[in-house]
């Protein structure tokens, strides 16, 4: 536990990513001004101290503040408050220096860009105060002084250093520009990927309030809706079947109260009056602090159709009294009916899924089933009659009737059998017509 705790605290923190652009930028800048400003202490014999708090001010200051915004909680606030106790102490410097118009002016209009740049007018206005604050206070100790001539050399470094930091500023907001048109240019393309799909989807896409009320719905509800119907702010379950609005409302509700996909099952009367069944997934998100429920619905109607007919089907095949029995094209049986599972008296579970061939007794030469696979591949089918033996080793005569299924291609893909105990009768034929 300990070495987690110690692997934590040291982990890096994350900070803004202005923090260490400014950084660089103070550091490059200062460094010029140290060398600028020492020109102009040099020439008017500055003694020890001076240069000491020089270097302090211009070579190590600029570590210390990123140090202090990189540690901070929260890291572009505290680089804000690092430029303004910039232009404070660079206000105290030009005063202590006498103002000396060609580094005062430089200076100034630096340090107003860099907070112009962050804060807009707010932080050039600050600016100016936090300047104006540095000088004033200088004077107030030291009294003012000004002599406004430079030196030429320093003059020169501060006026090419403040159009090298106007270029760097100048550029670093063509590349933020330039960031910002591709971002949005990406941002439109993917909202017109987005509407293309929404727009030509077969699915029905929706956007609903809180209240289940209309925000947007895509251009496949007009084809089932009328458009008064779909006008934003109308109510959304209106138009479903009586018997399901309460439980749509529910699902949609608790998707909101939750934040967690709900799924459910409703019916829409059209405006053909025809009722078509949709399954339904809604999800909750918040859209500039307002809850939106978006719900994208599938049509069922044909799915659901074709299971109850699927249902009807197996129910008949379930409970028909002749015997029946589907082979795979590979000779695994695939079902089997009641009335099969009576008559040879093994059960659904020994049967699906095992080979035919091993429910085979031996009665009958291999030529007999050579001649029931010929006949089905030239002709799709074979009836005749066999000795059998159940699972009890009951002997008993049986009918069978075997036809091949094919697919829309014309290739078989499936047998059915259907078997009689014709033991008792003379004639098989007749008896099973029977």
């Amino acid at each position: 536990m300990a070495e987690i705790e110690s692997t934590v605290q040291s982990a890096p923190k994350k900070y803004h990513r202005f923090v260490r652009i400014f950084y660089r930028i103070r550091a490059t800048a200062f460094a010029g001004l140290f060398v600028a400003i020492g020109i102009q202490m040099w020439s008017r014999g500055y003694g020890g101290l001076a240069w000491t708090l020089l270097a302090l001010q211009f070579l190590v200051y600029p570590h210390l503040l990123f140090w202090r915004a990189r540690s901070a909680t929260n890291s572009l606030k505290a680089e804000h408050a690092n430029l303004l106790l910039d232009c404070l102490l660079l206000g105290i410097w030009v005063a202590a220096l006498e103002f000396p118009i060609w580094i005062a002016f430089p200076i100034f209009m630096g340090a107003l860009l860099n907070n112009a740049m962050n804060r807009g007018w707010r932080g050039a206005l600050g600016a100016l105060i936090a300047f104006a604050i540095g000088g004033l206070a200088w004077g107030l100790v030291a009294g003012f002084k000004f002599s406004l001539q430079t030196e030429p050399a320093a003059a020169a470094m501060c006026l090419v250093g403040l159009s090298v930091y106007v270029i760097g500023l100048g550029t670093i907001v063509f590349e933020q520009s330039i960031k910002l048109r591709d971002t949005r240019e990406a941002l439109r393309l993917r909202e017109e990927h987005y509407r293309i799909i929404t727009e030509n989807a077969e699915d029905l896409i929706a956007m609903l309030d809180a209240e289940a009320r209309w925000v947007y719905a895509n251009p496949a509800y007009r084809r089932l809706l009328p458009g008064a119907a779909l006008e934003a702010g109308a109510d959304a379950l209106a138009q479903l079947h009586p018997e399901d609005r309460a439980a749509t409302r529910a699902q949609l509700e608790k998707a909101t109260r939750t934040g967690e996909s709900q799924s459910f099952i409703y019916r829409l009367m059209g405006a053909d009056g025809k009722e078509r069944e949709f399954q339904a997934k809604a999800k909750s998100f918040a859209h500039a602090g307002v809850p939106r429920i978006v719900v994208v619905s599938t049509d069922i109607t044909e799915l659901r159709q074709r299971d109850k007919k699927l249902a009807i089907q197996a129910n008949v095949f379930e409970n028909m009294s002749e015997a029946m029995l589907i082979i795979a094209i590979d000779g695994t049986i695939v079902s089997v009916n009641r009335a099969y599972t009576a008559l040879t008296g093994y059960s659904e579970e020994e049967l699906l899924g095992k080979p035919e061939s091993e429910f085979r007794t031996a009665l009958q030469p291999p030529e007999f089933y050579e001649e029931i696979r010929d006949s089905l591949q030239r002709q799709g089918y074979w009836a005749g009659t066999s000795w059998c033996r159940r699972k009890d080793a009951g002997i008993y005569r049986e009918w069978r009737s075997i036809s091949a299924i094919r697919d829309a291609a014309g290739s078989t893909t499936h047998f059915v059998a259907f078997l009689a105990d014709v033991s008792q009768s003379a004639h098989p034929e007749r008896a099973l017509a029977r």
